[in-house]
């Protein structure tokens, strides 16, 4: 997850985003994922439903749906056959025994004792009549009057993230070493967080994790050990909470202090009530022995399987260790959260329309996805502080148009689907200072003609990736703001070749080829197709206005 600037550029180049452009791409998910759950409505409220029961179970260890049987899909299965899936993943992951204590208000509610060598965890509660028990698979072990049962509900991949990210709210956890393990467990083909995140993150997190002005450290002593204390800052409502790692960077406490007067906002799942909670790690031997047990399915997990899917991935992935860095992304989510929080921007405050008197269309094709082709068309204006891109679903018969709308500083996306059209507001996440130098080299291509103008061609060459890009100067239109180096500075790129700025301060790149030396699954080319003047105008009041973070109050008419 290191910036890879080489990458950044070439975006920079051809679409005219900022160094955050990696975050509008989210938004963009975020907001297509909520035009369709709001056709898949009824369905959610079902899904829903079931989901906080299951939750329930989860973090009580006592859901009434894990004894259920039903009728025929009941299997014997051995105490830990979970363990001969990707045993040595698993182990080069959990690597040391710890017991959790589970404390709110003062009351220890319950202790989790996790066993490295079986990658298993005993859970034990008053209102437990025997312990449960979690496997590597997340299988939910529960004991009834006919012995234990396991339900597989954790193993829905979806659920792998639910809990553990209302956990990371919950705890106010930076989530981006956690959104990094995630992505690696599922690349390395792994059930991701079987322990709900309660386990996963005393291996997750370590010091420099919390070392940005979201935390104030400080060095404690007690009874001869040492300890680094990082004090929650910028967190109304958490006044007095902390996390704590002792002097071999282990984690040890994470204790929240939520106030009464703590204003839930749109990104909370509200799932903890006001008072103190903790979570005490301690490392020291366990034994866990997973009881024989029959697997059965709960109620509703067929629907939650067919609606919420896998993001289990099969085979050994080719990622790095750079791939999973967050050491420059601290802090990232927690200030999108707020740009988002803080938009004050409006439908009302919209123009009636966008008009675009051109319309530059190219083709984008992903080396991994060769029959899914991306139509982009880019919809220019002289003199207009906007500029828009059509994104059109050749599959889906659907298309989706953001406009940046440079005045409002706000990203406008206008989505069309199943006869639906709604319109989404978001802003444009600022820039941040980078000092990192570019370390690529530069060579001339032969020029080539493309749509009939003369472009000239340069590569962009480091260990890791190369990038041919050709750009013809003489266009009659240009991409709103174009890299406009005389703005270089606002927009925080890191310093330029002088050839870049020569090349491409006007006109348009009509070619891009990029190839990762590494993963070619990652390689994708991208061609200009046409290059037309075409008047096209968005007509503000023909879409509905949908506020993703407001709830219940979520469409407006």
């Amino acid at each position: 997850m290191k910036t890879k600037y080489l990458i950044l550029t070439l975006c920079v180049l051809f679409i005219g985003f900022n160094s955050e452009a990696q975050l509008l791409k989210k938004l963009k998910e975020k907001a297509e994922q909520a035009a369709e759950r709001t056709v898949l409505k009824k369905t959610d409220e079902v899904v829903s439903q079931k989901t906080e029961e299951a939750i329930d179970g989860v973090t009580t260890g006592n859901s009434k749906e894990n004894n259920k049987s039903t009728k025929g899909d009941e299997i014997t299965a051995s105490a830990n056959s979970a363990l001969q899936k990707n045993t040595m993943a698993k182990k080069s992951f959990y690597k040391e025994d710890v017991v959790i204590k589970m404390h709110e208000n003062g009351n220890l509610n319950q202790i989790q004792s996790f066993d490295a060598d079986q990658v298993a965890v005993r859970i034990e509660s008053e209102k437990l009549p025997q312990p449960g028990y979690n496997d590597s698979e997340g299988f939910i072990y529960t004991y009834g009057s006919d012995g234990y049962k396991k339900s597989s509900l954790i193993a829905v991949q979806s659920q792998g993230m639910m809990v553990p990210t209302m956990m990371l709210e919950a705890y106010k956890l930076p989530p981006e070493p956690f959104m990094a393990e995630l992505e690696r467990q599922t690349d390395q083909g792994l059930t991701a967080n079987p322990f709900n995140g309660i386990v996963e993150f005393a291996f997750i997190y370590e010091p420099d994790d919390f070392r940005y002005e979201d935390f104030k450290e400080s060095k404690q002593s007690f009874k001869g050990k040492s300890y680094t204390r990082f004090d929650y800052l910028n967190e109304p409502g958490y006044e007095g909470s902390y996390v704590l790692f002792d002097d071999q960077d282990r984690l040890i406490e994470i204790y929240t202090n939520k106030s009464e007067t703590t204003q839930n906002n749109s990104f909370e799942m509200n799932m903890m009530e006001p008072g103190t909670s903790l979570l005490e790690y301690n490392y020291e031997s366990v034994d866990v022995i997973l009881p024989e047990a029959e697997e059965v399915r709960v109620a509703g997990q067929g629907m939650m399987e067919m609606m919420m899917g896998s993001f289990k991935k099969d085979g050994v992935s080719e990622n790095s260790e750079d791939d999973y860095d967050t050491s420059d992304s601290k802090g990232m989510t927690k200030s999108l959260k707020k740009s988002i929080k803080d938009h004050k921007v409006t439908a009302d405050m919209l123009p009636n329309s966008y008009e675009f008197d051109w319309k530059y269309a190219t083709e984008m094709v992903m080396e991994s996805q060769k029959k899914d082709v991306i139509d982009l068309t880019f919809l220019l204006r002289k003199g207009a502080n906007y500029q828009g891109t059509l994104m059109s679903d050749r599959k889906n018969k659907g298309n989706a148009t953001m406009v940046f709308d440079e005045g409002l500083n706000t990203m406008v996306m206008f989505m069309e689907s199943q006869g639906n059209k709604i319109v989404q507001m978001f802003p444009i996440p600022e820039a941040k200072d980078s000092n990192n130098a570019i370390d690529f080299t530069i060579s001339e291509l032969p020029p080539k003609t493309i749509l009939g103008y003369s472009c000239k061609g340069l590569q962009l060459e480091n260990d890791k990736y190369i990038a041919k890009v050709y750009h013809a100067s003489d266009t009659p239109i240009s991409l709103a703001n174009f890299l406009s180096f005389a703005g270089q500075k606002s927009m925080n790129l890191p310093d330029l070749d002088p050839r870049i700025i020569e090349q491409f301060s006007n006109g348009l790149v009509m070619e891009m080829e990029f190839e990762d030396k590494r993963k070619s699954k990652n390689n994708f080319n991208i061609k200009a197709k046409s290059l037309e003047q075409a008047p096209t105008k968005i007509n503000k009041n023909e879409y509905q206005v949908m506020n993703f973070f407001a709830g219940a109050n979520m469409m407006k008419n």
